[in-house]
């Protein structure tokens, strides 16, 4: 792992791979130029080239929406305007009296008033192609010749659409393909035949305004094909596009195919979901719908994607372009940059290798400059100024302090005879008292060497064998007994084996002496004091001593300390001995172990919680771990 993050950590500062550690600083700074702002560039030109994908689909579906609704509108004005012209028609009284007095001879009326008023209608209607009144057995009038498909009435009967027409309730019908026979249209829809033309007819019955329920004639009024056509061909959006009118009912009333026939491509989508694009075939297409003010009917417009994105991919070449200049721009300007930036690194670079004994001469005029200077190289050169004179005045105080080392090392070795010259006083004295039956004074020199040979034994280790403090504690209460005489006793309560056993050094004589000092001073027939360890999965240590004078919460508040407090040194005012013992403790053992009080009705309770460690190796690494580490 740390191979890896160090390979990691060579990549960033060498910029990739490819750049060797020979590089130059100047060659460093400008490819950090280009591996910071190429990602911002391309980052910025992904997010451009999607923006204007999705804006050009929006703009397409809305362009196409546009002009479907100029189509709507022009094919909704014609539909609207035939409707009501052949309701002018049939409801004039020239048509009612000519269609009446058809009905009640068999021979034809004089149409010319007919003609003129028909004529007279449809002559700046374009889009007209001819207009037939019909009687339930012959033609009555037609604007084209006589004996045409459209006009000749037997011809009429036997279009598809004639049966709907005589049987329907409606006042309007539109019928798609009127010149169809019913013969031609039923293998028309089977596919049997190919597509023919679709003339749209508009057929009304003709009903007696006497009455407004007996049906006189019909009256069919034939749009232009032509007219439709060019229509058709006025539409400027997409070179290829479909329209498809349908009716309320779902029945295709009308449609274009210019150049390409999409119906299968519309009939395999959910064309009543309104605009869209889709994909068919690996190819997009725009789908638009647009309702007609008239029958419920909707117009739909489907064109390929790829007519209608011209715009889009000059503003995509244009973008690419454009960002194909800001990157040359770019690495001019971080050449440029690196060049200005890296030169007054190279230059103090070379201005310190002078300071080093290199092959060139101090420049007074360049160091002048670097010191005059206010921005990070300045702080740089004074900042190295300051490294030289402080790297001097550490050399100079090394030196001296070698020097008094050497001395320190002197001193100690002297002081190395005082301890053996106290013991052999204390030994002498000990004999003279022994020699002169002075018993008690032998005891107390005897316990007083002990203490003294124990508290001055060398060790670099911060433990020592259990039964080393014991003797010391021992050696202790002996002098004490001494001083306190009857007014103290004591006892203590051991394991089998002490000497395999290790604990922190000089922990119990200042507990003991707290417990003189606080317990049996204080009572006015002295006490006891009683000194009980216990070894299971920890070494507990009990110090009773008679009376319960003691602040148990005030001993708590004391005793408050955490390994890892950075203020390991800021004692309280009171308690400083048994606050280090704590400390102590917890810094070299683990914060679970430590001192704590408690009392009774008539004693006081210090218990010390050790770990427990049965050999020097146990010990050893609590040297070297930091503070609360276990």
């Amino acid at each position: 792992m740390r191979e890896r993050l160090q390979h990691k950590k060579h990549l960033f500062f060498h910029i990739f791979n490819g750049l060797s550690d020979s590089a130059s600083f100047k060659r460093r700074l400008f490819m950090s130029f280009l591996l910071i702002a190429l990602p911002v560039i391309t980052g910025v030109s992904v997010i451009a080239i999607i923006i204007i994908q999705v804006s050009s689909q929006t703009i397409v579906e809305q362009t196409q929406a546009t002009e479907l609704e100029k189509t709507a509108a022009q094919l909704e004005s014609i539909f609207s305007d035939t409707e009501n012209m052949s309701r002018e028609i049939v409801y004039n009284s020239a048509i009612q009296e000519y269609v009446s007095e058809a009905a009640e001879s068999e021979s034809y009326p004089e149409d010319s008033n007919v003609s003129y008023y028909i004529n007279g209608l449809i002559l700046n209607r374009e889009y007209i192609d001819c207009v037939v009144v019909i009687s339930a057995d012959r033609t009555l009038y037609s604007t084209e010749n006589a004996y045409s498909d459209r006009s000749a009435f037997q011809n009429i009967t036997e279009k598809w659409w004639y049966g709907d027409l005589t049987t329907s309730s409606d006042s309007c019908l539109w019928f798609p393909y009127s010149r169809l026979s019913a013969a031609t249209y039923e293998s028309q829809l089977n596919n049997e035949i190919v597509q023919q033309i679709n003339t749209l007819m508009l057929a009304r019955p003709i009903y007696s305004t006497s009455d407004y329920s007996t049906v006189m004639g019909y009256l069919m009024i034939y749009l232009s094909d032509e007219y439709m056509e060019q229509l058709w061909q006025d539409i400027s959006w997409g070179r290829t596009s479909n329209l498809f009118l349908y009716n309320a009912d779902g029945e295709l009333i009308l449609a274009n195919s210019r150049m390409n026939d999409y119906s299968e491509i519309f009939e395999s989508v959910n064309y009543t979901a309104g605009n869209q694009v889709f994909r068919y075939d690996r190819e997009l297409y725009v789908l638009s719908r647009t309702e007609l003010g008239i029958n419920s009917w909707t117009l739909y417009m489907l064109t390929p994607y790829s007519e209608t994105t011209n715009n889009s991919r000059i503003m995509t070449a244009i973008l690419f372009s454009v960002v194909g200049a800001i990157v040359l721009a770019l690495f001019l300007m971080s050449k440029y940059s690196a060049n200005n930036m890296s030169r007054p690194v190279i230059s103090l670079s070379k201005l310190m290798d002078a300071y080093h004994g290199a092959d060139q001469d101090l420049d007074p005029a360049a160091i002048q400059r670097y010191q005059n200077r206010s921005d990070e190289i300045g702080q740089m050169y004074r900042s190295y100024e300051q490294l030289e004179n402080r790297m001097n005045r550490l050399i100079q105080e090394i030196y001296v302090k070698n020097l008094e080392k050497k001395d320190a090392e002197l001193a100690l070795l002297q002081t190395q005879i005082n301890p053996h010259f106290l013991y052999n006083t204390l030994d002498s004295i000990n004999w003279i008292a022994l020699a002169n039956g002075q018993d008690e004074i032998s005891d107390m020199i005897t316990a007083l060497s002990d203490t003294f040979r124990l508290s001055l034994m060398k060790s670099n280790s911060s433990f020592i064998e259990m039964d080393q403090e014991v003797r010391y504690i021992q050696s202790y209460l002996v002098l004490q007994k001494f001083r306190y005489a009857d007014r103290l006793e004591y006892d203590f309560d051991l394991p089998e084996d002490t000497s395999s056993l290790y604990i922190p050094r000089f922990i119990l004589q200042p507990v003991v002496e707290n417990s003189l000092k606080h317990g049996i001073d204080r009572l006015p027939n002295g006490g006891r004091i009683s000194i009980h360890i216990a070894v299971s999965d920890q070494i507990i240590i009990e110090v009773i001593n008679d009376g319960n004078d003691i602040d148990l919460e005030k001993m708590k508040n004391i005793l408050v300390f955490h390994p890892e407090d950075s203020d390991i040194l800021n004692f309280k005012k009171e308690g400083y001995g048994v606050q280090n013992i704590h400390r102590r403790i917890k810094i070299i053992c683990g914060d679970p172990y430590g001192l704590s009080y408690s009392a009774t009705f008539r004693q006081t309770i210090c218990r010390i919680t050790l770990p427990v460690k049965r050999t020097l190796e146990d010990t050893r690494p609590r040297e070297t771990e930091a503070p609360g580490v276990r």
